[in-house]
């Protein structure tokens, strides 16, 4: 009868629990990996977490459950890896056992990847005999293997699309059965149920990702049980804190919050309100978190080196188009220069060909002027007269009692093609070299080279007239004078009006 009323008890207390074979817990939503292993390493974080949970804190003997977890990937983030210790006490039966999980992250798009994940466990089975209280304590029941361990596997994967998640997973895979006692014809067994999970969530993005609302929905099913459904909105300040709170269905109402002590500590605090018809009697539930993260999140650390990269190409691009445009304007200054080398040596040659013609000429108005003078030595010898014939300036020679060479043509002497001003601007009719403003067709450090440009004016029907600036000894070929710098630009702007195609500079005496 002894033996009828354990196995019965043992049997209720089976049943009783069945849907708590799997470790209850709160704060899931921070070490997701304990049910399911697809999450291992996804965030790219090592961390340790430690969590204790009290359930039914009114009822001797309730459900304690504690986790010791580690959670990390590969530097690549294409593995993670983890793993974690349990230990599940309820009155006299208590679970323990450890597993480690390895997870495989696809990654298809920036946004979009498929996690798989394959977890493995040890799993420890005993009942605490020195909690049994018979009146027959020599009863063989209480002698028997009340002790046993069994292998087990667990399964899981998660799609991700952009911040939709949503994955399942198999705890119990190989749904175990248990043996207990070893002195009776047959032995009475616990045996393990295979369990589905089913996880939903969708991550809000607020201020670029330092906060997040990810409102999400569990469903946890076995073979046996009604299906028990969470549904619960989760906030989180990735700097601060987390508060969220859940609904879980014919069970309770489920409160979390959070702070972020350090960017490496955080403390969780997560609290069951009991819904169901003995509630009150039993109590609520309290449950506790830490966790301490190692360094920086790896998947936030790549974003930042990708985002580094792209700065460096960026800036390397900017160095590549400013070294492209130095170069090109090195080549347009070479260019320049090359052009300006031919354009001085052009220039020089003319002025070489000049140099020769004027000294040729030079040359020549000597020979001249010898002749001229001894012509007009004798005759002035002969006549008694000057020794100019004119007693004024020679145009050919520049000799002569004036300072300013006068010439035979100018806007009175000539008909020149330039009309419409003043008769008395014009060159021939203004004394050369006093104050005004002259509208010049050239300058030249030679004479002889201003009377060429004087001859080709001649020839074009312009007239014009030379002076000498003391000040530089330049000789300046002019074709008007002006009384103001307003006129003489505007003639020279606009080339007389038109009728004059050749450049012109403004000379100020």
């Amino acid at each position: 009868m002894k033996k009828q009323l354990f196995i019965f008890a043992l049997l209720v207390g089976s049943l009783t629990t069945s849907a708590q074979q799997l470790p209850l817990i709160s704060s899931y939503l921070n070490t997701a990996y304990l049910f399911n292993p697809a999450f291992s390493g996804i965030d790219g974080k090592t961390e340790i977490s430690i969590l204790n949970r009290r359930q039914w804190t009114d009822i001797q003997g309730a459900p304690e459950t504690q986790f010791m977890a580690f959670n990390g990937n590969q530097n690549d983030l294409k593995f993670g890896y983890s793993g974690y210790a349990f230990s599940d006490n309820t009155d006299i039966v208590s679970r323990s056992g450890f597993y480690g999980s390895y997870a495989w992250h696809v990654k298809f798009t920036d946004q979009n990847s498929l996690s798989l994940g394959l977890g493995a466990g040890y799993v420890n089975n005993s009942i605490n005999v020195a909690g049994i209280r018979v009146p027959d304590e020599l009863d063989p029941v209480l002698y028997s293997q009340l002790n046993s361990s069994k292998f087990d596997l667990n399964f899981g994967f998660n799609l991700k699309f952009g911040d939709f998640n949503i994955g399942a997973a198999v705890p119990n895979l190989l749904a175990p059965k248990v043996d207990f006692g070893d002195n009776f014809n047959s032995p009475y067994q616990y045996h393990y149920m295979r369990h589905y999970v089913v996880n939903t969530a969708y991550d809000v993005q607020l201020q670029k990702g330092l906060m997040t609302l990810s409102p999400f929905v569990t469903v946890r099913a076995n073979e046996v049980t009604i299906p028990q459904v969470d549904a619960g909105l989760m906030f989180n300040h990735k700097e601060y804190f987390y508060v969220g709170a859940a609904y879980r269905s014919s069970y309770a109402v489920t409160g979390n919050a959070g702070v972020h002590v350090t960017e490496n500590i955080s403390l969780g605090y997560a609290y069951d309100f009991s819904l169901n018809t003995y509630g009150f009697a039993l109590g609520n539930s309290h449950e506790f978190m830490l966790r301490y993260t190692f360094g920086e999140s790896k998947k936030d650390k790549r974003l930042e080196n990708e985002i580094k990269k792209l700065k460096d190409r960026q800036r390397r691009q900017s160095g590549d188009l400013e070294d492209l445009l130095n170069d090109r304007l090195d080549e347009f200054k070479d260019e320049i220069t090359e052009q300006q080398k031919s354009l001085f040596d052009a220039e020089k040659e003319a002025m070489k060909g000049e140099l020769s013609e004027a000294a040729a000429q030079a040359a020549a108005d000597a020979a001249s002027e010898a002749a001229a003078n001894n012509t007009g030595a004798q005759g002035g010898m002969n006549n008694g007269g000057a020794a100019t014939g004119n007693g004024g300036f020679d145009p050919n020679t520049g000799a002569g009692g004036n300072m300013y060479p006068q010439t035979p043509q100018g806007g009175g002497n000539v008909n020149s093609n330039i009309t419409g001003y003043d008769p008395n601007q014009y060159a021939g009719n203004v004394q050369p070299g006093s104050q005004g403003y002259y509208v010049t067709a050239g300058v030249f450090g030679s004479r002889n080279n201003a009377l060429k440009l004087q001859n080709k004016l001649r020839a074009q029907g312009v007239g014009s007239d030379i002076f000498q600036d003391p000040n530089n000894n330049m000789y300046y070929v002019f074709l008007l004078k002006f009384n103001n710098y307003n006129a003489a630009n505007q003639a020279r702007n606009t080339g007389f009006n038109g009728q004059y195609n050749g450049k012109l500079w403004i000379k100020v005496m």
